[in-house]
């Protein structure tokens, strides 16, 4: 379809000969379409141009979201966000996702200000947004007081990581001291005493993403008892903390009460099923991913089968891995695309490999895993000093990255840089 077609079609000239909702139908088509077939350029034009025609619309807040989110100029996206929210109609939806593009360009005081004009317009706003915006500023009431509606809403399913962690994301990572000062401020927060239960389970989320596991347990196991079929999903970053500490049998626990609850119960089949494929018993856990894919709604399909394609990643079975990896991104799971990626390193594929890891980087640019595949795919195609950039990041960010080393070692050792492999194969913690 050619630029003047679709944009003609999807932006009619006389609005009298086309309702909104099917102008808003072809805008949000040709936009996907744009997008699927690597024109970001146009995408971002057409979205733009929508966003500033329908700034109230929340499927054009998110459309014009997805179409920026390659764009690396944060004061070009700023302006773009400002004239759409000059608009007295603006979707508060617009606000959330500019919060966004500068907490992933690390201007964190920005974000604030943003979140801060969210919450000014949050009756109008999604709930989990009002909720991720009231813990971003440390406004824990009425972060609690929404998170239990959220917990009652229609589609609640889909926001479980937002809920249990909602200062995290793939593509941005927390400054230094973040999380022991977010600690410190639920202390001295006022909650309804109907509501403490959150300030226990969020020490624990704190100390959790803090490093400190066995802390954080201690947390989870003064959590009163609580029905858990509402509350089961608290159970669920527990699970997590469980695993780091390798304590696999309580953690198989843990995630089997959070799949008690609706929000949680398909996340948690799979951890299930994860656990078990790791831990040596890989019939039982692609079991549970059928189980899992049989009877999950339609949103979590796409999760399902780039995880079901990852655990096959993981067992060598390369074939299996890419067909459900490509069913995962065809159906529009983005971090699809790095296991894909990997996938197709593993078969020797690696003009494809390469494809899909810079799409995986472009999406989640500090996202480590995607910079080691594609430093080992890198290497193996023999370009090296590319190879060096990604796996020099990573270990720049963090240190103590297996596979970062090994594969830089194996750069050093292409290279002749005997001492340089040597060095690296020594920070290998074998454990």
């Amino acid at each position: 379809m050619a630029h003047s077609d679709m944009k003609s079609a999807a932006l009619p000239r006389n609005d009298r000969t086309a309702s909104p909702g099917a102008a808003l139908t072809a805008i949000a088509g040709s936009i996907n379409v744009l997008l699927d077939r690597g024109r970001q350029d146009l995408a971002q034009k057409l979205a733009v141009t929508a966003a500033r025609r329908f700034p109230d619309s929340p499927a054009l807040a998110n459309l014009l979201e997805k179409a920026m989110s390659c764009v690396t100029n944060l004061p070009l996206v700023e302006n773009i966000y400002r004239e759409v929210l000059r608009s007295p109609r603006a979707c508060p939806g617009h606000y959330y996702h500019l919060a966004m593009f500068q907490k992933r360009a690390g201007d964190l005081a920005k974000m604030k200000r943003v979140f801060s004009d969210l919450l000014r317009c949050r009756d109008r706003a999604e709930l989990i947004h009002v909720y991720i915006a009231a813990c971003t500023l440390d406004k824990y009431g009425l972060a609690f007081e929404t998170a239990e509606r959220v917990i009652g809403s229609p589609g609640r399913e889909n926001v479980l990581s937002r809920l249990w962690n909602p200062w995290g994301d793939r593509s941005s990572a927390c400054p230094a001291g973040f999380f022991p000062d977010r600690l410190a401020r639920l202390e001295r927060a006022t909650i309804r005493k109907e509501l403490e239960h959150y300030r226990t389970f969020f020490r624990g989320v704190l100390l959790f993403n803090a490093g400190r596991n066995e802390a954080a347990l201690r947390e989870f196991g003064r959590l009163p008892d609580l029905p858990p079929e509402r509350y089961g999903w608290m159970r669920f970053p527990e699970g997590w903390a469980r695993l780091y500490t390798r304590d696999y049998r309580g953690a198989l626990d843990a995630f089997r009460q959070s799949a008690k609850s609706e929000m949680s119960r398909i996340p948690s089949m799979g951890r299930i099923a994860e656990i078990h494929i790791c831990t040596g018993r890989a019939a039982l856990g692609f079991a549970e991913l059928r189980k899992a894919l049989k009877t999950a709604p339609v949103r979590e399909l796409p999760g399902l089968h780039a995880w079901e394609g990852e655990m096959r990643l993981f067992t060598g079975d390369y074939r299996a891995a890419l067909k459900a990896l490509t069913k995962g991104a065809k159906l529009g799971d983005d971090v699809a695309f790095c296991w894909r990626g990997a996938a197709y390193a593993k078969l020797g594929r690696l003009k494809e490999a390469l494809a899909d890891l810079d799409k995986a980087v472009k999406l989640f640019p500090t996202d480590l895993e995607a910079r080691v595949w594609r430093g080992e795919t890198l290497r193996l195609a023999g370009k090296y000093s590319r190879a060096l950039d990604d796996l020099d990041w990573v270990i720049a960010s963090r240190g103590n990255y297996m596979w970062a080393y090994f594969n830089r070692a194996l750069v050093g050792h292409a290279l002749g840089d005997n001492k340089g492999m040597k060095e690296d194969f020594d920070k290998i913690d074998t454990e």
